[in-house]
């Protein structure tokens, strides 16, 4: 078995982003990387495909691609316990399946020159995320809105991510989400259960509860979504409404919870495309004083304490590197 032992604190020589539609790689020795950007080998885009052939065509490719004696420093988006390298499952990369994968031992056996190093796509955002936190900051988090929905939250003080004894922390996508009258039966998963945050939040999720109510956007959902929220379609507006509250649950939540929680960022696919909308629906459902326990979260607050980041602003693979190098820690 490989663990992260053997390789943490070294500079990475070749980079790997895995998520559920995009694999993305690059040399990073030299002064002006070109990343180069595949389809990745996934459920959601190959669904013709068992989970075994898909595994199997991942581990040739990323074998196929990595550099003679190259130290990589990989994202993934799955579930997994980074310090042993085992990945434990991913709804847009794999579906229901739930047994583990070794996927650092699959590489090494077939690519032993290769250093391997694997996190998990949040533990890299939010490592990338740091850069933004002031140093007095205490609790520092990330939550990606994608293909799926995940959450990490470092000890910023210590330097930590700390995990549960399988390795894991913040895979919220697979709490189950409340639901609104106009989505019976609760939309299903790609984790295969029903009506988890996921089903509804997610982009895959936002097109399950558009076709839900009936919203056409075209051949092409985001372009069209957005073009309908531009004009203040009231559908594409409810649609909206229905995919961010689940999330902004989660984070009142979390303020309730973990109160020296300093700054969460949001990133991911739907966040960055919706940008300036989702912000405007977050930040009004967030506002909202339900009771005395909700003490002065205004416009003021919360742009001091969230962060949406743009396109480009947090990139997984760089986050990567920066884990390696030993800027954060998975810590038990």
């Amino acid at each position: 078995m490989v663990t992260e032992q053997r390789v943490r604190g070294r500079n990475a020589t070749y980079l790997i982003d895995l998520g559920g539609t995009w694999l993305r790689l690059t040399d990073a020795t030299g002064p002006s990387p070109v990343v180069t950007c595949l389809p990745a080998p996934s459920l959601l885009r190959r669904p013709d495909r068992t989970v075994a052939e898909l595994r199997r065509e991942l581990v040739e490719l990323l074998c196929a691609r990595t550099p003679s004696d190259a130290v990589v420093a990989m994202s993934c988006g799955a579930a997994m316990d980074e310090t042993r390298g085992i990945v434990y499952g991913s709804a847009p990369l794999w579906g229901a399946a739930r047994d583990q994968f070794r996927l650092v031992d699959a590489l090494t056996e077939r690519r032993p020159d290769v250093r391997w190093y694997l996190v998990n796509d949040l533990t890299a955002g939010l490592a990338d995320f740091a850069r933004f936190a002031p140093s007095t900051a205490r609790l520092i988090g990330y939550l990606t809105v994608s293909s799926g929905i995940a959450y990490r939250c470092a000890d910023f003080a210590r330097r930590t991510i700390p995990v549960d004894e399988w390795g894991l922390q913040g895979e919220v996508g697979h709490l189950t989400a409340p639901l609104s009258d106009e989505l019976h039966p609760a939309p299903r998963c790609g984790c295969g259960a029903s009506g988890h945050i996921g089903a509804i939040a997610s982009g895959p999720g936002i097109q399950q509860v558009a076709a839900t109510v009936g919203l056409d956007c075209g051949p092409d959902f985001t372009a069209g979504f957005t073009e309908r929220l531009a004009a203040r379609d009231r559908l594409a507006l409810r649609v909206l409404r229905v995919a961010v509250a689940p999330i902004a649950e989660f984070l009142r939540g979390l303020w309730y919870t973990t109160p020296q929680l300093d700054l969460v960022g949001l990133g991911g696919g739907v966040v960055e495309n919706l940008r300036e909308f989702y912000r405007a629906e977050l930040f009004r459902l967030l506002a909202e004083r339900r009771s005395y326990a909700d003490r002065g979260r205004d416009e003021e607050w919360l742009t001091r304490h969230v962060k949406l980041c743009a396109p480009g602003e947090i990139d997984s693979m760089r986050g990567a590197a920066r884990m390696l190098r030993g800027e954060l820690a998975v810590a038990r």
